[in-house]
């Protein structure tokens, strides 16, 4: 199942934190893309990313997300978005 994971900066989260655990972040979705789990990653142009994920459903996707080293450090908020595909 594909997956969207919006990934926002938490209200108030610690800057000097963030940059801290930034290499973590990156390092833990290169591991996620190695493992086919991560499909895609993007940059909306500031802080935060959109994640496409293909996990078997949102519970998996919710532990992926949780896992990350800025949301386990309380630095981003997550939304979790199952894409059904049209019938066109």
């Amino acid at each position: 199942m594909l997956i969207l994971v919006i990934c926002r900066p938490a209200v108030g989260g610690d800057q000097a934190e963030f940059r801290r655990l930034v290499g973590g972040e990156m390092a833990a979705l290169r591991e996620l893309k190695t493992a086919g789990v991560l499909t895609g990653a993007w940059s909306p142009g500031r802080p935060g990313a959109v994640l496409m994920l293909d996990v078997p459903g949102e519970g998996e996707a919710a532990r992926v997300a949780d896992g990350l080293p800025l949301a386990q450090g309380g630095l981003i908020t997550t939304e979790i978005i199952p894409l059904h595909p049209l019938d066109l």
